[in-house]
């Protein structure tokens, strides 16, 4: 079985496809091959795998972040921190810090700033 997996994934990355269908792809491969009545247990289990409450906060969050963006909070904090420490050596970086920092205070969110003031900077 190991070597039918190492296959199929070798197959699918010379095809270029993404790792993530090359692994899932392989190892629904290896079920059907292998053990096929095991194979109607691979949509229940991916549903439960995504099946959890905090995951449907992310999108939302990077929902938050682009209409930040979008509307030029982003922006207008950048400029900021840069009227802050931007004229000193090493001012980028810290802009950058002290962006980030400021905005995850507001927002909460991580991935918010991340989407946020990843674009701008």
């Amino acid at each position: 079985m190991p070597l039918t997996l190492l296959v199929t994934m070798l197959v699918c990355f010379a095809f270029s496809i993404s790792i993530a269908v090359a692994i899932g792809g392989s190892a629904v491969l290896g079920i059907a091959i292998f053990d096929s009545r095991q194979l109607i247990l691979v949509p229940k289990e991916m549903f439960s795998a995504i099946d959890k409450f905090p995951l449907a906060a992310i999108p939302f969050f990077i929902l938050a972040g682009n209409l930040m963006e979008t509307g030029g909070i982003s922006r207008r904090l950048v400029n900021f921190a840069k009227s802050l420490v931007g004229g000193v050596q090493g001012g980028l970086p810290m802009t950058c810090v002290l962006t980030c920092m400021i905005f995850a205070a507001v927002s909460g969110s991580s991935v918010a700033t991340t989407f946020a003031i990843g674009s701008i900077l």
